[in-house]
């Protein structure tokens, strides 16, 4: 008999069918209630926030303040926790005229107006100007030096020039920060593609891509919580969401505290025990599918699930391709790892970051074999990246089973952009 599982795709879901002799494990986020109400547990986070003075304590009438919010590629709830900090700065005496919410795109494309709206919500826009972190203009950055490792530091001008500096967003599982939330809205969120590129290369000393998923004290969080300090990151406000994109935990206060505590709440909804390592891995590729530059963190969570030389069967929409502003990534996707890591120290890659996520595609096709089923992927993309291409999960399920044989043994991952797989 088939075991029958449901896949997230785009808007709706796949389903899949598992012979019951093959099936290992099927994972997704943990099953967290909504809190009751949202809104009243943001507002007890602004006034009980950890290791920091409630809000209204640190702010005064007068200060500029500005309040950075994630952009489409992530499911903060932007539209229900903005109005509740907006309304606490007004209390405080900050009126909306003083505060600007800016938008951290890090490298990616800059959001259209009908996407501020949809994402931020109608009463934000009308309350407050929300601006895109336009990283393209080194008009808009201000270089304020470096890291202590060296590392310079060039930042969007708004932010550094605001008196007060909150920043917004969600704590789930990330390939090179461990976890998202916190400092990471500086950076890579308001910062240059150098400052970014510089960043997100750490890993390659130790060729680590595949082993910081999860890892809150890895090197790259802690140079990204540095440069969130030196840049003058006030206050975050941090919320961990379950499968429905309800508010399971709010957490605000210190950036490096406040997101700890956040973790540990995160951990127990993302990362999902497994019993064994799989022949086979299905992953969706959902809420990280807007095109494949968001699509590698799913595919290299999925790496912790399947043995190596396995078959991952991969499923995303992305629809905005392989990635509308790192074209090189199509062009270097067919290197190997060693061959990049040649190219990034001879410095032939005018795109740092890129560099970054080709050595974490690299590594990850290292790993496994990868059978994508993605109508936003043209045969041709899904070619330069190293893809077999397969039309459905059926297709896919057979060719898999074909290369690792009969009997292999098959794990499902739903919800993958969010989902660490963790042997028990």
């Amino acid at each position: 008999m088939d075991k029958k599982l449901k896949l997230r795709y785009k808007d709706s879901t796949v389903e899949v069918k598992i012979p019951q002799e093959n099936f290992l494990y099927a994972i997704k986020p943990e099953d967290a209630p909504g809190l009751k109400d949202e809104r009243e547990a943001i507002i007890q986070s602004l006034k009980e926030p950890v290791s920091a003075p409630s809000l209204s304590q640190q702010v005064k009438k007068g200060m500029k303040v500005v309040i950075i919010g994630d952009d489409i590629t992530r499911p903060t709830p932007r539209e229900r926790m903005f109005p509740v900090i907006l309304d606490e700065l007004n209390k405080a005496g900050i009126p909306d005229k003083d505060i600007t919410a800016l938008i951290s795109l890090g490298t990616h494309r800059y959001m259209t107006p009908e996407e501020i709206e949809k994402c931020f919500g109608k009463e934000v826009v009308e309350r407050v100007k929300v601006v895109n972190h336009e990283w393209k203009d080194k008009d808009n950055l201000v270089n304020i030096g470096s890291t202590p490792s060296g590392i310079p530091i060039e930042v969007n001008k708004l932010a550094w020039e605001a008196d007060f500096l909150i920043a917004t967003g969600s704590i789930v599982p990330h390939c090179l920060a461990g976890y998202g939330g916190g400092g990471k809205a500086i950076q890579p969120g308001i910062c240059s593609w150098e400052t970014t590129g510089r960043t997100h290369l750490i890993p390659m000393e130790d060729d680590m891509f595949l082993n910081l998923v999860g890892d809150t004290e890895n090197r790259v969080r802690l140079e990204m919580e540095k440069v969130a300090e030196l840049v003058g990151l006030n206050f975050i406000v941090n919320v961990v969401l379950n499968d429905k994109k309800e508010i399971i935990y709010v957490v605000s206060g210190d950036q490096v505290k406040a997101h700890r505590e956040g973790v540990k709440v995160a951990r127990r909804v993302y990362e999902r025990k497994i019993q064994d390592l799989a022949d086979i891995v299905i992953v969706s590729a959902y809420p990280a599918d807007i095109d494949y530059w968001q699509g590698t963190k799913p595919l290299s969570y999925a790496q912790q699930g399947v043995k190596e030389k396995g078959t991952v069967i991969f499923l995303g929409y992305f629809p905005d391709g392989i990635s509308p502003t790192h074209t090189e990534m199509g062009e270097y996707a067919h290197k190997s790892y060693g061959e990049l890591k040649k190219l990034v120290k001879e410095n032939k890659f005018d795109d740092l970051v890129c560099a970054s996520t080709l050595l974490q595609h690299a590594k990850v096709m290292e790993h496994s074999e990868v059978i994508c089923v993605s109508e936003g992927l043209s045969f041709e993309e899904k070619e330069k990246l190293g893809f077999r291409h397969a039309d459905t999960l059926e297709e896919a399920l057979e060719m898999a089973l074909k290369r690792q044989g009969k009997n292999a043994k098959i794990g499902v991952i739903d919800y993958g952009g969010d989902v660490l797989p963790k042997l028990r």
